[in-house]
């Protein structure tokens, strides 16, 4: 947890201009749902930076207080159109297929 808020504090100050921390470097970042669309360039410019960086960015659903997965159909509604990161499920058997024929 903290590397994530390392990470997310020093992006929150550079991200505008584009730079990608050290700190948010080579690594895998969970980021919470209720916190992604504050991130500058969410959600595909951020995306765009972190790969370039050689990280992978993972999606958490946040159910009440506790960490989750987007584990019901519905849960998907949520994700912003086009997503192309990760997210976090518990329910690979009842996502997985939707997600597959999303993807090209």
């Amino acid at each position: 947890m903290a590397s994530l808020k390392r990470c997310l504090l020093q992006y929150e100050a550079l991200g505008w201009t584009g730079i990608v921390p050290k700190a948010c470097r080579e690594t895998q970042l969970h980021i919470p749902e209720q916190y992604a669309a504050w991130l500058w360039g969410w959600p595909n410019r951020f995306l765009s930076r972190m790969e370039r960086a050689g990280t992978r960015v993972i999606l958490v659903k946040y159910v009440d207080g506790f960490s989750g997965g987007f584990d019901r159909p519905e849960d998907l509604k949520d994700l912003p159109k086009g997503y192309s990161g990760g997210i976090w499920t518990n329910r690979i058997d009842r996502i997985g297929p939707l997600l597959k024929n999303e993807r090209p």
